[in-house]
């Protein structure tokens, strides 16, 4: 999934989906949704070649539980989700989903803790945020686990998009939907 440096739009308002839907990337993430418009925004985004990926922690009227999670996957069909949780990202992944798990930048006890889950943990990517904090944790988040990394949160523009390119992230979430059109580079 990760082979060139992805541009991962996060779909916030209904309105901006149009505009993701027709973008360059190949992965959207619906990040706040309800199941009442899932399985027709999921539809939408197939029928575009785009696969889906649902933050599990967001989604109104669904339980984080295995029974929600396999409702996402066989009712909703999302392809991946993603989640602060090592139970929920772990539960998905059994049941064959992709997953990105997320960890916030908040303190220093926050940060070992996420790094003592990631060993436990059976995700196939993380999401570090805040993303102007992201580059400063690559090498000890790799040394834990070496896996795709992503980074999320306060990508205003080209300048901060690039340095987390050029500190060895693989890919970005962004609401920012000029940033949406950038090409994805081989890394």
């Amino acid at each position: 999934m990760f082979d060139k440096f992805k541009i991962i739009p996060s779909i916030r308002r209904l309105k901006e989906l149009n505009v993701a839907l027709n973008s360059k990337p190949d992965i959207l993430l619906l990040s706040e949704v309800h199941i009442g418009n899932l399985p027709a925004l999921t539809s939408m985004c197939h029928e575009k070649n785009k696969l889906v990926l649902v933050n599990i922690d967001m989604i109104g009227g669904i339980s984080g539980d295995q029974m929600g999670i396999k409702l996402l996957k066989d009712l909703f069909k999302v392809d991946g989700v993603m989640s602060a949780s090592t139970m929920k990202v772990n539960i998905a992944k059994s049941l064959g989903l992709y997953t990105i798990q997320r960890f916030f930048l908040i303190d220093s006890r926050s940060y070992e803790t996420s790094l003592k889950s990631l060993k436990t943990s059976k995700v196939d990517a993380i999401e570090v945020l805040p993303a102007p904090m992201a580059p400063h944790f690559v090498k000890e988040i790799r040394n834990v686990k070496d896996i795709p990394l992503l980074a999320g949160g306060f990508i205003k523009d080209k300048d901060t998009l690039n340095s987390i390119r050029e500190a060895g992230f693989d890919g970005v979430t962004t609401s920012e939907r000029n940033l949406w059109s950038i090409e994805n580079k081989t890394k």
